[in-house]
């Protein structure tokens, strides 16, 4: 399939994983069987920022690579999106953070070893501004993989605690784009699906990660979820997330999580029947209920299923505290995706979310 695209690959990924696991070597063997030459680029860090974008575009170059393969987690893949458009287009990535937008880009191949980004389906990357720490999202139409690889196989060796922070990232993945302002029934349905087979599937995953016929459903769960987010995007629980995981290298399904209930009772009185519909896949007893009662149920669900995987945590946990907050308002509410949500919020706002998860 890579012959399509090139003659020489950037295998973008991260820094021990893959090579430990033995899927960078397997990579490099089918690679050259097919007569395709490959450079490893092995840097990438968990939120992947400017400056390792900008060192892969620059192996990229000097190398004389035609494609990019990313291979790893959601930052692998979204380093190797960056790095297809920073090696073509003569600028610092930093500027298409800024309003310019990318003429070309090298073709793109994802391999996802995870089942939580959806980033091997949709246009969006996200990278850390090394010097503010803000973490920002853009996406464009050169940045489409022209394809991607959704093994299962290839997550049986996640363990218990990243299946469940990537999973759970999956989740509210198919959650905001549920909710958002700019969903679509299509969209919708994608969403609904991703839910469903998470909350059915994600703590068999967790406690065996070897039951292949849970990992496979994850896997499909987190590539709805991934193109229903293309379509819609995420929402407020993502803008107010991104800043705790920029600043302290937080895990950002563990983020989501300690943001996630205060997020949901703020956003569901705009949208009650969705998050009664929600509520509903959890299979909370909603029956007769009004429906601000039955959004309510939503929550309980919510906890209930974090509590599965340890994730029922604090922002605290994480290393937030009250001195933090006003500078992840303020990065928060420039986040375009903070403007997707049902609810407006305010700075008030999105201060009482983060005190809520302290």
């Amino acid at each position: 399939m890579a012959g399509r695209y090139g003659k020489k690959a950037l295998l973008v990924t991260g820094k021990q994983s893959m090579r430990k696991s033995g899927i960078l070597d397997e990579l490099e063997r089918i690679l050259g069987e097919a007569g395709i030459d490959s450079v490893i680029f092995d840097k990438v860090e968990p939120n992947p920022s400017y400056s390792t974008v900008e060192a892969g575009a620059d192996t990229a170059i000097s190398k004389k690579c035609d494609m990019v393969i990313g291979c790893g987690g959601g930052s692998a893949m979204d380093a190797a999106k960056a790095i297809a458009i920073a090696s073509l287009n003569n600028k610092e990535i930093s500027s298409f953070f800024e309003g310019e937008t990318p003429s070309k880009a090298m073709p793109i191949i994802e391999i996802t070893t995870t089942a939580g980004t959806g980033s091997e389906v949709d246009r969006y990357f996200v990278l850390t501004n090394p010097e503010t720490k803000e973490k920002n999202a853009t996406g464009f139409k050169c940045s489409y993989p022209a394809a991607a690889i959704v093994d299962p196989m290839l997550m049986k060796t996640m363990p218990p605690r990243l299946t469940a922070a990537t999973g759970i990232d999956a989740f509210f993945h198919g959650l905001e784009s549920y909710v958002s302002r700019l969903s679509t029934p299509i969209s919708e349905l994608y969403a609904k699906e991703a839910m469903r087979l998470i909350i059915n599937n994600l703590y068999e995953a967790f406690r065996n990660g070897k039951n292949m016929e849970a990992r496979e459903k994850m896997a499909l769960a987190s590539t709805l979820a991934g193109l229903a987010i293309d379509v819609s995007r995420t929402t407020l629980l993502h803008a107010l997330e991104h800043p705790v995981s920029g600043h302290l290298n937080a895990v950002h399904g563990e983020g989501l999580a300690a943001l996630s209930l205060a997020y949901m009772e703020f956003t569901l009185p705009l949208c009650p029947e969705k998050f009664a519909n929600v509520a509903s896949l959890f299979g909370e007893d909603i029956d007769g209920l009004p429906e601000q009662e039955a959004a309510m149920k939503s929550i309980d669900g919510m906890k209930k299923f974090l509590r599965k995987f340890g994730m029922d945590i604090g922002l605290r946990e994480l290393g937030v505290n009250e001195d933090m907050i006003d500078v992840f308002v303020e990065e928060a509410g420039k986040s375009p995706i903070s403007k997707t949500n049902p609810r407006p919020a305010s700075p008030a706002d999105m201060r009482e979310i983060y005190l809520k998860s302290l």
